[in-house]
């Protein structure tokens, strides 16, 4: 009994962070925030500002189902999938795109660094997300 109950804990908390990161990410792009290079990649304050409120909804619908009953479980669903997709961007963007030009010597350690930290959060989601892309991966 007791390891359903750390293993359901561990699932909750893995959530609320996935939601509290796409929540944090949603707000840089309403906010213009140059942090992300997804959103440097855009370079359209407009749909950095869509893609915000987009990611800030769907942080929202990963975090509020668990405390509030009453939000279909599709919203959620979805909302995986879109903050996985995006984040499959973010590592294409960040770690491809602008972080893997003229690397010489140390500079790989660095970069590697950085993609294993985009690949841990990556797992994460697709942890958290696992019954919303059931139907997707097989």
């Amino acid at each position: 009994m007791a390891k359903v109950q750390v293993k359901a804990v561990g699932d909750v908390a893995l959530k609320i962070l996935v939601g509290l990161l796409f929540v944090c990410i949603g707000i840089e792009g309403v906010a213009n925030g140059g942090g992300n290079d997804l959103y440097r990649a855009i370079d359209n304050e407009t749909v950095n500002i869509i893609l915000g409120v987009i990611l800030i909804v769907c942080g929202l619908l990963i975090i509020v189902p668990i405390f509030i009953s009453g939000i279909k479980p599709v919203f959620s669903k979805y909302s995986m999938i879109i903050v996985s997709i995006v984040w499959v961007l973010v590592i294409i963007f960040s770690d491809f795109v602008y972080g893997f030009g003229n690397i010489s010597g140390i500079e790989i350690f660095e970069w590697l660094e950085g993609f294993i930290y985009h690949i841990l959060i990556l797992l994460s989601i697709l942890q958290a997300s696992k019954g919303a892309l059931k139907g997707i991966v097989k």
